[in-house]
This record gives structure tokens, sequence and C-alpha cells, in this order.
């Protein structure tokens, strides 16, 4: 089980386990981790746990959140990581999630490439750039299969999203959102946050990773996408 280590000046405040499928970290006391400090926004950041892994998000914080030094948006935790929140250092531990254990779990997020009529090909940021130390060497010889999504409701309505990336995010956070992860098998979906789970041609998807097929409709956080794949 993944676990969390606060610290302030070398001196250690607690420790937390991510047992969960949210977990806040904020000002304020229903934040599962409340760091009281001025420096530190009432709602900081979040981790989501998509199966052994951790992804964590800033959400707009006022300071920024840093990992091993660098500022983040979103970023794939890995063993050892030291969070930075305001004057507060977080390190996480997790056996599971070493680099390099697994090729689908360990690419980097990057944003999706946006086309649509008029406006050529503009970044989104449907998936922020994670700073994450990954072999891309395996990569090289992996055949991937190249699909994407239609926007039928919701924020990307009338957009396609080419899935061009091992990760991408959908929906809204703290609401209902879903990861579409694109392996040499093909395109799955796994339900990463929210009390009620993403819908596939309306039925709920399973704790488990769902293989998406062409034409499936998928809804999630309010949007409504197709997904298909390029021949």
């Amino acid at each position: 089980m993944a676990k969390l280590v606060l610290s302030l000046d070398g001196d250690v405040l607690g420790y937390h386990f991510l047992e969960q499928g949210r977990f806040s970290i904020g000002r304020k006391p229903h934040n599962d981790m409340q760091i009281d400090d001025s420096s530190v926004s009432k709602e900081h950041a979040v981790i989501l746990t998509v199966g052994h892994d951790q992804i964590l998000e800033d959400l707009g914080s006022t300071n920024g959140t840093l990992v091993n030094g660098n500022v983040i948006k979103k970023h794939i935790l890995q063993n050892n990581d030291v969070i930075e929140i305001g004057r507060y250092q977080i390190r996480y531990m997790n056996q599971k999630a070493q680099v390099g254990v697994d090729f689908d779990r360990t690419m980097m997020m990057v944003p999706l490439r946006r086309q649509g009529k008029g406006h050529g090909d503009t970044e989104t940021k449907v998936a922020e750039q994670v700073d994450t130390a990954v072999s891309v060497a395996r990569a090289a010889n992996a055949t991937f299969p190249l699909g994407g999504v239609k926007g039928l409701e919701g924020t990307h309505a009338g957009q396609t999203l080419e899935l061009n990336r091992p990760l991408a995010t959908f929906g809204k956070s703290g609401v209902q959102v879903a990861v579409i992860n694109r392996r040499p098998r093909g395109y799955t979906i796994t339900h990463v946050e929210g009390r009620k789970h993403p819908l596939v041609n309306g039925h709920p998807i399973s704790e488990e990773s769902y293989t998406l097929q062409e034409g499936d409709e998928i809804e999630v956080g309010g949007e409504k996408l197709e997904f298909f794949l390029k021949q």
C-alpha cells in the first residue's frame, strides 16, 4: 500500500496511507491531509489512484506543487518522489510504482492534439505534461494502434481528439474522472474518481479496465464522446 510521509524542515509530522480513489491535500479541514499553513491553498492538490499507481494533480494552487524540485500540473508518482507543497515536504513511498516495471504504467502523459475545423492542430490541456523519468526504449519495438474520440456533448463537443499518447484524462476533478490508456493491444478506459462509474454504450464500466471498440460512446463528467480507430 502506498504511503505518504509529511515533514517540515526534516521533522516528520505524520503518515498517511492511500487507501481510496481520491486523496485531497489542502489547508481546509475537509481535506484527507490537512496542512494548516498560509503557504498551502484551501484545496491545493489531489492524488488519484489507478491500480497500483497514483497520479498527483495540482488544483490551481496559489504557490504551486513541486515534485523533486520541478513544478508540475499532473505527475505519475514514483517510489521515493518528494512532493513540495508550501513549506512542507511529502515523501511518496510505493514499491509497486518503480520506474520501468510496466511500460503501460510508466509512460508519460502529454497534451493531446486538438483537430477542429478552422483551428488546425493546437495543444489542449486535457492531459498536462508529466515530468517523470521513464524508459522509452521499450516503445521503439512496440506497435500501437491509433484512435481518438469525437466530442458529442460537453467540453469537447464538436472537436476530434487524437489519442496519440499513452494516457489521457477526461471528466471533471472532484466529480467524475476516467483515464483512457493507449496500449499495444488497444485502448482501455478506467474509472479513476467519482461515486458513479463512467458509462460506455449506456452501461457503467466495472472496477477493471474496459477495452474500447470502434463506435463506443463514453459518458464521463458531463461529457459524451465517441471512440474511433483510424484505419
